[in-house]
């Protein structure tokens, strides 16, 4: 990772990495209207920072991705809340170089399982990293057309 930091988010960037999430969803072609819909869910949390849970990847002071790490429900699990990379920086290895980090930093804290609620259009991605299709879950947010949503669930055995 030539050039490329791996850091705690700041509380100042809250805004800014909110900003990168939803550019990074609109990448695949989501209208605004879903988009906003979203922004709520997709918000990065002020609690998550302070927590140390929003890791970023850096270059040059540029952000190009995020991932943050929530303890889930289930003792040893942890939820994959957000994991998303700047629209120009993917394909550059960014994704993969997060999700290295995010796997050591889980495993870290004595996590034994991940559990990720995956837009459809990273499921290949997920699949790609070692992570299994277990089923899928009902959107909170309905589709573009207000049709009911499902997202693909997946796991990860640490």
């Amino acid at each position: 990772m030539t050039g490329r930091v791996l850091r705690p988010a700041r509380p100042a960037e809250c805004g800014a990495l909110t900003a990168l999430v939803l550019r990074s969803k609109a990448y695949w072609g989501y209208d605004p209207g879903f988009l906003q819909a979203c922004r709520r869910g997709l918000a990065v949390k002020p609690r998550d920072i302070a927590a140390g849970r929003v890791v970023v990847l850096v270059e040059e002071d540029t952000v190009l991705g995020l991932y943050a790490l929530i303890p889930d429900e289930r003792p040893g699990e942890a939820l994959v809340d957000l994991l998303f990379v700047e629209p120009a920086a993917i394909g550059h290895g960014i994704g993969r170089a997060l999700w290295q980090d995010l796997l050591a930093k889980a495993a870290g804290e004595g996590f034994t399982r991940l559990k990720i609620e995956s837009d459809p259009f990273a499921l290949g991605f997920y699949r790609a990293m070692g992570a299994t299709l277990s089923g899928k879950i009902r959107s909170p947010i309905q589709g573009p057309s207000g049709a009911e949503r499902f997202l693909p669930l997946l796991y990860y055995e640490l």
